[in-house]
């Protein structure tokens, strides 16, 4: 096994392990940032919440820079990983700009849960090349990288600013499983 190939299997593995620990560990700082709205609303509290978004953002872009980098040595080491649609699925090599367009077409495309793939929409004449299993599962792992921490971080940013929202207006936002006597009690506190 060359360094490429630990790499890409490495890499694959860290994705895997950071979307399970984003749905997961997510859930607990987003209750963090629950509590941080319920208890008082701040420019701290906006703060945290954006500290926190930032923080997943540059991971994201981390394994977007990594992956291209990996498609790279996989590359130098004589893999044939693309394949060209142009000139009818001719095996090409791409440079690091084309690499780049590769990978953000595989964000886009776990973005937007395949729209693009059903339309036939791409942003770089790049594919696959389907014969080349292991690079396959291992573009599938990164597009589902990408759509499970953008859908995870959309749904937890769309409940936080609607809390947030709520809390400037002085309303009360229903906590799921807390019981609306124990609510009024921490809305009195404040």
């Amino acid at each position: 096994m060359t360094f490429s190939v630990i790499m890409a299997l490495v890499l694959a593995a860290a994705m895997a392990a950071n979307s399970f620990a984003t749905w997961f560990y997510h859930d607990s700082k987003h209750r963090e940032l629950d509590q941080w709205v319920d208890y008082g609303f701040s420019r701290e509290t906006l703060r945290n919440a954006l500290l926190y978004y930032r923080f997943m953002g540059i991971s994201m872009l981390v394994f977007l820079v990594l992956f291209v980098i990996s498609c790279q040595l996989l590359q130098a080491d004589g893999y044939v990983l693309f394949t060209d649609q142009r000139r009818g699925t001719a095996p090409v090599q791409g440079g690091a700009i084309a690499n780049t367009f590769f990978a953000l077409d595989l964000v886009l495309r776990g973005a937007f849960f395949d729209i693009m793939e059903h339309f036939d929409l791409a942003i770089t004449h790049l594919h696959m090349n389907r014969t080349s299993r292991g690079f396959v599962w291992y573009c599938f792992v990164f597009r589902t990288y990408y759509g499970l921490t953008l859908l995870r971080i959309l749904v937890s940013f769309v409940w936080i600013w609607t809390k947030i929202s709520a809390a400037r207006k002085g309303e009360h936002v229903m906590l799921p499983g807390v019981e609306p006597d124990d609510q009024r009690q921490r809305t009195d506190r404040r």
